[in-house]
């Protein structure tokens, strides 16, 4: 009678740990999604030719409509718009579209940002040289 007793216990004990465990919840699983607006090209230290052509790609998931933008980093680090170089470039998941850079001096501190059209959304490629 003692060792039903004893197991008795044992059960309800695990049966109590299990059940607070599950009162809990599982842990959460880190997240697997990346931004919603995703510059993928070009990359970072990539050239184009100042007037010429450059293929820009992303991945939107915001299903909203985006626009390509040349921008210039500022001293501080911010971007500051240039020229709009593809409006209204589409709502695909994988987006892309061939921009025409405008006439702007040779450098190195331009970058694209692709954005929602509303601004809720954007991201900025890494540094680009445009060259003359």
């Amino acid at each position: 009678m003692r060792t039903a007793k004893a197991k008795g216990m044992a059960v309800g004990a695990a049966t109590t740990a299990a059940a607070a465990a599950l009162a809990v919840g599982p842990a959460a699983a880190p997240s697997a999604a990346g931004p919603a607006l995703k510059v993928t090209a070009p990359a970072a230290g990539s050239s184009a030719k100042v007037e010429g052509s450059l293929l820009v790609q992303w991945s939107n998931t915001t299903g909203k409509e985006v626009d390509v933008w040349l921008s210039a980093r500022t001293p501080s680090g911010a971007h500051d718009r240039l020229s709009l170089v593809a409006p209204k470039a589409g709502t695909r998941k994988a987006g892309e579209a061939l921009a025409t850079l405008p006439a702007v001096p040779p450098g190195t501190s331009y970058t694209v940002e692709v954005t929602t059209q509303d601004g809720e959304e954007s991201d900025v490629s890494g540094p680009l040289r445009l060259i003359g």
